[in-house]
């Protein structure tokens, strides 16, 4: 029962702040793709697609790390460090990747391709990485809540 009011409780604290973040992030993009749609010259240029990749990757690291800030200060050391800090840093890692491999895709597009078959198995390599790892922080910490529990969280 502990268990259950502790997540509840993360929740409660975690779910606002962190879906104001994704709302903040979400919106100057679609603006960028209302103003996009009536000017074509900035779909032919591809910055709109490296645009908006980039500020999503962003939103995620700025989630992640709010979300490190506000555990940090709720949970004991040795407990945050084997559980929150590896998640995040793996997912961290995770969102910064793919946008450095999609400029190296444009920035040599002869190995294009390359560079998205690598993108393709580093979203299956890091999602099952951090599942691994979400995994392990459960064992770890029952009330151990997960971006998903987080986004899916609806307050009453």
């Amino acid at each position: 029962m502990n268990t259950l009011l502790e997540k509840n409780a993360r929740l409660n604290l975690l779910g606002p702040p962190i879906k104001k973040v994704q709302y903040l992030m979400l919106i100057p993009v679609l603006v960028l793709a209302v103003i996009g749609w009536f000017i074509p010259s900035f779909w032919e240029t591809g910055l709109f697609t490296l645009f908006a990749l980039t500020a999503l990757c962003l939103a995620g690291v700025v989630r992640e790390i709010m979300r490190l800030r506000i555990l940090k200060k709720r949970l004991p050391a040795e407990l945050y460090q084997q559980t929150v800090l590896k998640v995040s840093r793996a997912s961290i890692i995770g969102y910064l990747v793919p946008v450095i491999l999609i400029y190296a895709g444009n920035v040599f597009p002869q190995y294009y391709g390359v560079t998205f078959a690598m993108l393709l198995i580093w979203v299956l390599v890091i999602t099952l990485f951090v599942s691994k790892l979400n995994t392990t922080a459960k064992q770890l910490d029952p009330a151990f809540v997960t971006m998903r529990e987080i986004e899916q969280y609806r307050k009453k």
